[in-house]
């Protein structure tokens, strides 16, 4: 009876592991969190800013690495992004300062300063 057991508690952690998505699949998983939070929270929301693609270029297990391409005010930035996956939950996180460029208005671009 243990032996059944331990089957069936092994062939379900194998069961989960395949459900991590692969590197393509995490992408667009990320990019589509990332559009939605841009879309709807309000520090962003009304900007235009587009998440054209998520590439993941690294990592293992369930932290990836990866860079966003982002189209703001008719400009195109790649954003290092650090991407936390598992069977059920997404999350990822820009680099620091990567996101930057978002808290600019249009006539501050060429002094630099964030407000």
């Amino acid at each position: 009876m243990m032996a059944i057991v331990r089957r069936a508690v092994i062939a379900l952690c194998l069961l989960l592991a395949a459900c991590v998505p692969g590197p393509e699949k995490a992408g667009e998983l990320t990019r589509v969190s990332m559009q939605e939070y841009f879309r709807y929270d309000p520090q962003f929301k009304g900007q235009g800013i587009e998440v054209l693609e998520v590439r993941v270029t690294g990592g293992q297990d369930k932290q990836l690495e990866g860079v966003a391409t982002i189209r703001h005010a008719g400009k195109t930035h790649e954003v290092p992004v650090i991407i936390v996956l598992d069977a059920v939950n997404l999350a990822w996180f820009a680099q620091p300062g990567g996101l930057a460029f978002l808290a600019r208005k249009p006539g501050d671009a060429t002094t630099g300063t964030l407000k």
